[in-house]
């Protein structure tokens, strides 16, 4: 917990940077964003829990609450927070709750998903590819679907609109995203002597993958049992997804691009049409 907030928390001022810095870094400030990150917890939670109501996207955030749930923080961190304390970092409650996206969107950095993605390529490469990649697409699916930091994430697509550092924490966070599953795909890919075909890139594949995953993990979590998560034999249909890409955009030596392979599969009655992007 002795991270560098200053880049957060960044509606929080004083008449120095050093003083705001200082303030940023303050136990107290991060016992608030900690409270907020427990709150959404319980409303995403509570979204989830089968019942047959309307519940407003970050209604149960409100400065009282937040207030209210530094009571309930870690003992590392202050548990008494004031209408005061808060005000004196943020005076207006949508500047809080600015803080709160990218203290919750910069929690991808530190999170199991970031870690898995980290230690896939050994995984890959020390076992079979296809069973590897079933069980990385299960434990990438199951930790998007548990993550707050991925629901918060949607809901601050709209916030994004109306916030410049929003958008510009999106942003970083996607690119993050991308380089480092970029990497795997071309650290996997050169281990195994392959190449990729032309008409399609790592970036490309990083793209499409991190899209599936978190849109398969979201319409996972509003509806268990749809088929897209099987826990009993640990599959996804992340890890489907990411073994028929491969196949399609990995160059087997007849030198054919992605389009160019399936004008060749698509191909009938023994006619196959002439390669062609």
């Amino acid at each position: 917990m002795d991270e560098d907030l200053s880049s957060v928390v960044r509606n929080v001022h004083r008449s120095t940077p050093e003083a705001t810095s200082r303030l940023a870094n303050h136990p107290l400030t991060r016992a608030y964003l900690e409270a907020g990150v427990r709150l959404l917890d319980r409303e995403f939670d509570a979204s989830l829990d089968g019942t047959d109501r309307f519940v407003r996207p970050l209604g149960t955030l409100t400065r009282d609450t937040v207030i209210a749930e530094v009571a309930n923080g870690p003992a590392e961190l202050p548990q008494q927070g004031t209408v005061g304390s808060f005000r004196d970092r943020w005076s207006y409650f949508p500047d809080y709750v600015a803080d709160l996206a990218r203290y919750t969107l910069r929690e991808y950095h530190s999170a199991p998903a970031n870690v898995l993605a980290r230690t896939a390529a050994g995984t890959l490469l020390d076992k079979e590819f296809a069973a590897a990649v079933h069980e990385i697409g299960y434990e990438s699916t199951v930790i998007a679907r548990d993550s707050t930091a991925l629901r918060f994430r949607f809901l601050a697509v709209a916030l994004a609109a109306q916030d410049e550092h929003i958008r510009e924490t999106m942003t970083r966070l996607y690119h993050d995203i991308t380089d480092t599953w970029q990497q795997l795909c071309s650290d996997v890919f050169a281990a195994r002597g392959l190449r990729l075909r032309d008409g399609i890139s790592f970036t490309d594949l990083a793209t499409i993958l991190t899209a599936l995953n978190e849109g398969l993990a979201l319409r996972d979590a509003h509806s268990p049992g749809s088929g897209i998560v099987d826990d009993e034999r640990r599959r996804s249909l992340v890890g489907l997804a990411a073994l028929a890409l491969f196949a399609g955009a990995a160059d087997t030596g007849d030198g054919r691009s992605v389009a160019g392979n399936a004008e060749h599969i698509a191909g009938k009655n023994g006619s196959r049409p002439a390669d062609r992007d």
